[in-house]
């Protein structure tokens, strides 16, 4: 049996271990999966404030051996916290996602832990019922989707669940931003990011200057993802339209408090959906 001890981070590996990778594999979009562990070992983003919330709703669904999808993963912060959460009970985890960076990181890490995981390089749009799973976890993962993939996503995700199987979709929903706004957000992140990341350890253990270049790119990519989130009504029906029956819906604080373009009250959402196929 596997502690949940194993599941344990070391933030400052990670960071440096992610850019070594990231350099050699990834190119994705805003250079993503080599910045997102820099920008959790930096404090500039991480599960941490949203975990005690997230494990009351997943542990209670996570049975002895239960086959679990975490849908798309930055670095190895999902995979610890399924673990953290449900250790005891040797849950079969599959990690998916379409970049080889993160993959290898989890594989490094979990052949050095011992862990048992296993991890699959494809586009989640891919997904059939050729295999399913009891839990699939969902972090933000729908907001690296536009309108139409978006709703041909849930529809990949709710075939991908067993009868009786439950989905835990962190996600987002916002009013819409001019277009003009736009430029306006990547200023903002990018400020944000570089300022925190300034003030932290690995200012001085990294190389500044090309992280600093990171951060930019992933701030251009941020504002282009906030401005494609979906309202609410968007959100519930592209859960309708593929056959996912909303069990309940949970608030989380939205840490943004940074931002002017988003500074009103209500224009933009940050929540847990837990569901099941109709």
């Amino acid at each position: 049996m596997t502690s949940s001890d194993a599941f344990r981070e070391d933030l400052a590996w990670q960071a440096h271990r992610a850019l070594e990778l990231g350099r050699a594999l990834c190119a994705c979009e805003g250079r993503h999966h080599w910045s997102y562990a820099v920008l959790r070992a930096a404090g500039i983003t991480s599960i941490g404030s949203e975990e005690p919330l997230m494990a009351s709703l997943m542990t209670p669904l996570i049975g002895d051996h239960a086959r679990v999808m975490i849908g798309g993963s930055a670095d190895l912060g999902l995979l610890c916290f399924v673990g953290r959460c449900a250790a005891a009970r040797n849950p079969r985890i599959t990690v998916i996602d379409r970049c080889r960076a993160p993959l290898a990181l989890i594989e490094e890490f979990t052949a050095s832990r011992n862990i048992a995981c296993r991890t699959l390089r494809m586009n989640l749009l891919t997904l059939d019922d050729r295999e399913q799973w009891d839990v699939i976890f969902l972090h933000h993962t729908a907001e690296f989707f536009d309108a139409p993939s978006r709703a041909q996503f849930f529809e990949r995700i709710s075939a991908s669940l067993a009868p009786g199987g439950h989905l835990v979709c962190a996600t987002m929903s916002a009013q819409k931003l001019a277009p003009e706004k736009q430029a306006e957000l990547e200023a903002e992140f990018r400020g944000h990011t570089v300022n925190v990341f300034r003030q932290s350890p690995l200012a001085e253990r990294e190389d500044g200057p090309e992280l600093e270049r990171l951060l930019g790119d992933y701030a251009k990519a941020r504002a282009a993802r906030r401005m494609g989130y979906p309202s609410d009504d968007d959100v519930y029906e592209d859960f309708r339209r593929a056959g996912l029956q909303i069990l309940s819906e949970h608030a989380l604080p939205v840490k943004w408090t940074f931002s002017k373009v988003d500074a009103a009250p209500g224009s933009i959402r940050k929540f847990v959906i837990i569901a099941t196929r109709d």
